[in-house]
C-alpha cells in the first residue's frame, strides 16, 4: 500500500502529462469476465506454472469442475486480470482462454516488482529530454539494470515523449519510466544513454516468486451468495405478504354476511 501511495503522488504531481494516445485495453471474450467485470482487477503480469503435481489446470471459470487446458510446470503465461473467488485468487490468461489459481503460479520479476523494490528512490523527472532529442530513438528496457533490453524505439518524437517518474542508478545513469509509447506499455528508457545496449545488468531478474496482491479484491463467490440470500429473503417476504393478503380477503369474505330485509 505504501508503494501505491508513493506512485500515486508521483503521477498526481508529474509535470508532464501522460501520452494522450494511450490505447484502450482489450477486454477478453470471456463470459465470467463479462458477468463479474466490476469485481475483476487488471493485473498485466507474467507467471510461471508451478503446480505440486507438475502442472496447473486452466479452468473455463473459477471453481469449474473440468479443465479447459493444462500448463506444465515452467510454462509462462501472461495474466491480464485477477479476481478473488471463494477465498482464492485467480488469474485470466487469454492465451489459454481460461482461469488459473495464482497460488499455483510464480510471478516473474518485472517493472511492478522493480517499483516495489525501489519505490523510495523514484522521483519526478525535471530534465528536458536532451539526449532523447539528439538520438531521436531509445532502447526500451523492462526495468533499469535488466538482463537484456527489449527493443529499440525508432523515430522518437521528444515532444510527445513523457516520463512518469525517474530513477538514478549507482553509476549516475538516469532512467525514465514511460507508461505508453507508440503502442508499447510500461517500459524504462535510459535518459542519460538512450541507445546503449551494453549497459551492465546491475539488477538481473531473480527467480520467480509467490505473488501477493496489493489491490483489494471483492470475493465474487461470497457476493453471489449474498445476492442469492437477499433474493431468497425478498421472495419469502413477497410470499408471506401474498398469503397475508389472500388470508385476509378470505376471512373478510367468510365473516361478512349481507343483511336480509324482511317484507
Amino acid at each position: 500500500m505504501k508503494r501505491i501511495a508513493v506512485l500515486a503522488l508521483l503521477c498526481l504531481f508529474a509535470l508532464a502529462p501522460l501520452v494522450a494516445q494511450a490505447d484502450v485495453l482489450l477486454e477478453p471474450e470471456d463470459d465470467f469476465y463479462r458477468q463479474h467485470q466490476s469485481r475483476i482487477i487488471y493485473l498485466g503480469r507474467s507467471f510461471a506454472a508451478s503446480g505440486e503435481g507438475g502442472s496447473v489446470p486452466v479452468k473455463r471459470y473459477p471453481g469449474a469442475v473440468g479443465d479447459a487446458a493444462t500448463l506444465q510446470n515452467g510454462i509462462i503465461a501472461y495474466m491480464q486480470y485477477s479476481c478473488l473467488y471463494d477465498g482464492d485468487f485467480w488469474g485470466f490468461t487469454s492465451e489459454y482462454a481460461g482461469w488459473v489459481k495464482l497460488e499455483q503460479m510464480l510471478v516473474l520479476y518485472d517493472y511492478v516488482a522493480f517499483e516495489e523494490d525501489h519505490f523510495g528512490e523514484l522521483y519526478l523527472y525535471s530534465g528536458d529530454y536532451a539526449r532523447i532529442k539528439e538520438t531521436g530513438a531509445a532502447i526500451a528496457w523492462p526495468w533499469p539494470g535488466a538482463d537484456a533490453p527489449i527493443w529499440t524505439v525508432e523515430g522518437l518524437d521528444a515532444d510527445s515523449f513523457r516520463v512518469t517518474y525517474a530513477y538514478m542508478d549507482e553509476e549516475g545513469r538516469e532512467w525514465g519510466f514511460v507508461t505508453y509509447l507508440y503502442g508499447n506499455r510500461y517500459i524504462w528508457v535510459c535518459l542519460s544513454d538512450p541507445l546503449n545496449r551494453d549497459i551492465p545488468a546491475f539488477n538481473p531478474a531473480p527467480q520467480p516468486d509467490k505473488w501477493e496482491s496489493e489491490t483489494v479484491h471483492i470475493d465474487i463467490r461470497h457476493h453471489m451468495d449474498e445476492q442469492g440470500n437477499e433474493s431468497t429473503v425478498v421472495i419469502i417476504i413477497l410470499a408471506l405478504v401474498t398469503l397475508l393478503v389472500a388470508g385476509t380477503a378470505l376471512l373478510i369474505r367468510l365473516a361478512w354476511k349481507p343483511s336480509v330485509e324482511s317484507d
